[in-house]
């Protein structure tokens, strides 16, 4: 039986103003009036005339994609929605599949629902996949939940607990620490697959910086889960 539910799109952005602009026009063209950009600390020219008629958050700095999520879901929760879709701005995230995504929050009201990408058949940086596929695996064995795709940015998330998104993560590896709280909240995790999209902009990710902070954020949840 599906529920009602309300939802907004959020979309966090770092230097990303003309995919940003691109995006949001077929955003509007679907239909959709709930969306709300997070400006994280943008050096390129973005500002509030750029996405009108759309909600919009600025960060004096750049702070990273977390703390842009955390100010997006913290906006969503306090102004009443129950879910917030959650995209990023480079264009990776065909907006069309929105729809599906919040198909299913309405029959999962409970559930974090996220995209699943085709590594296998899709070629793109054997680095990058090794670094999915590693952290992947670190989360599936530390949670005893499959973790299919770690990195990805394509979710819907409930909003009925703050503590799914009170995280000390600021930067990518906010997305892998959203799974460690799961199942303290007793909420479930649903899975959509998606198409792999290269980006117009080039990652904001450094491998190796990224990858301790990984480890950092890992070991942190040995310690407080």
């Amino acid at each position: 039986m599906t529920q009602a539910i309300s939802a907004i799109i959020i979309i966090p952005v770092f230097n990303g103003r003309d995919s940003l602009i691109k995006l949001l026009r077929s955003i509007k063209g679907l239909g959709y009036e709930d969306v709300l950009i997070i400006n994280d600390g943008s050096t390129d020219g973005l500002s509030q005339a750029d996405i009108e008629p759309f909600q919009f958050i600025q960060h004096d700095r750049n702070r990273g994609k977390g703390a842009a999520l955390r100010s997006g879901l913290a906006y969503a929760s306090s102004h009443g929605f129950t879910h917030a879709v959650s995209l990023d701005a480079d264009g990776q995230h065909d907006p069309e599949l929105i729809k599906d995504f919040l198909s299913v929050s309405a029959l999962l009201p409970q559930h974090l629902v996220v995209g699943k990408r085709d590594f296998v058949h899709h070629s793109m940086p054997i680095h990058r996949k090794l670094s999915n596929h590693i952290t992947s695996l670190m989360l599936s064995l530390r949670t005893g939940v499959r973790i299919h795709d770690s990195q990805v940015g394509y979710r819907v998330y409930p909003l009925y607990d703050s503590r799914l998104w009170d995280s000390n993560e600021a930067g990518f590896q906010f997305e892998s620490d959203v799974f460690f709280r799961l199942a303290p909240l007793k909420l479930g995790l649903r899975w959509i697959s998606i198409p792999v999209i290269y980006g117009e902009q080039d990652s904001h990710m450094d491998l190796v910086r990224d990858t301790l902070r990984f480890v950092r954020m890992f070991i942190r949840s040995l310690i407080n889960f």
